[in-house]
């Protein structure tokens, strides 16, 4: 595996060419560059003196999926950065659970509102379902935290298409939409080039680049970023290099409501869920916990409440790694909307 170039920044937050390692040391030991960290976990450097602004063409590629996004960056040379976004899951459900306490409200004696379902006009250009929505959303997130340190000049990306069949084809036209806001919204970036499935797989068997397929597929480099990857082989002409590989998880937490499903002890309803509650920490923040003489980092995933006064701390994949006294925990950065984590490669040269 290649070692990592870092990004840079000028001083207006103009993104540069990436540099080595060792100059990046150099430069923030001698003052001309301070140290930045951005949504998704990536260390970039931006200069503290004005410096030129010319730049070589990059180029970043998205390999879309229902569940998994396939990121990479190149340069003219080398491909710099690979990556999968983990897209949000389970926004069905949650729509279901909340339309259906909005509704039981009406006939209770709560705070409620009237009903409004029949009174609505979708406003803008596109409509999308919260599930179409929630996916775009992250998406598009990821791509402009990574527009933000690369100087990105184009984005390739495969054009899923199929024929809907059977019960597919009340949900297909949701996802066309999703996919015509996604490049409307990535065209303000960079121009955008469409590339077709059948030759990502044909420049995939012409690099000799591996990819795992089937439902339980581990994170891994060769599971989504691989099929990126060989669409910028395969369109700009640079090297694997094999760069190193992060997954980006969208963080879902349980947003605040007006009260518990269930009633507790003496049929109070008590409030549930939020982000914060008037602390220091909020859920999502990236922070650094010690208990026992064991340090370890992850994002606040509870809050201390009556109940307890302990701080809930998960690790990338959203498991709990425990709880920690408050005065133990560091705060590192505040919440971004994801977790990350590096991850080698299945199948190494």
């Amino acid at each position: 595996m290649q070692q990592p170039r870092v990004p840079v920044v000028s001083v207006d937050g103009r993104p540069l060419m990436p540099t080595t390692p060792a100059n990046a040391r150099k430069m923030l030991r001698d003052g001309v560059a301070k140290p930045r960290r951005n949504k998704l976990g990536l260390f970039y450097i931006q200069m503290t003196r004005p410096v030129g602004t010319a730049v070589q063409p990059m180029a970043l590629a998205l390999d879309p999926g229902g569940k998994y996004e396939g990121v990479a960056v190149a340069s003219h040379r080398q491909v710099e950065l690979t990556g999968q976004v983990n897209l949000p899951t389970g926004v069905p459900d949650r729509t279901e659970t909340r339309r259906n306490l909005r509704r039981a409200r009406r006939f209770r004696k709560c705070p409620r509102r009237p009903a409004r379902f029949n009174n609505r006009r979708h406003g803008g250009k596109y409509w999308l379902a919260p599930t179409q929505r929630s996916k775009v959303a992250a998406r598009l997130k990821a791509v402009h935290e990574l527009c933000r340190i690369y100087p990105i000049q184009a984005i390739l990306v495969e054009d899923v298409r199929h024929e809907p069949k059977g019960k597919e084809d009340r949900h297909f036209s949701t996802a066309e939409v999703g996919k015509k806001l996604t490049y409307a919204e990535l065209g303000k970036l960079a121009p955008v080039t469409l590339v077709t499935a059948k030759d990502t797989a044909a420049w995939r068997e012409r690099f000799g680049l591996k990819k795992l397929t089937g439902p339980n597929r581990p994170e891994v480099f060769e599971a989504q970023a691989v099929d990126a990857v060989a669409i910028l082989m395969g369109v700009t002409g640079c090297g694997h290099g094999h760069p190193p590989f992060h997954v980006w998880t969208a963080l879902r937490f349980i947003r605040r409501s007006i009260h518990r499903q269930n009633p507790q002890k003496g049929g109070i309803r008590p409030r549930f869920g939020g982000t914060c509650n008037g602390g220091h920490f909020r859920k999502g923040d990236w922070v650094e916990a010690e208990k026992a003489g064991r340090v370890c980092r992850g994002w606040v995933c509870g809050l201390p409440t009556a109940a307890t006064k302990l701080v809930g701390v998960a690790d990338a994949a959203g498991k709990r790694i425990g709880q920690f006294s408050p005065a133990k925990v560091r705060l590192l950065a505040r919440a971004g909307g994801f977790s990350w984590k590096e991850v080698r490669a299945a199948f190494l040269p």
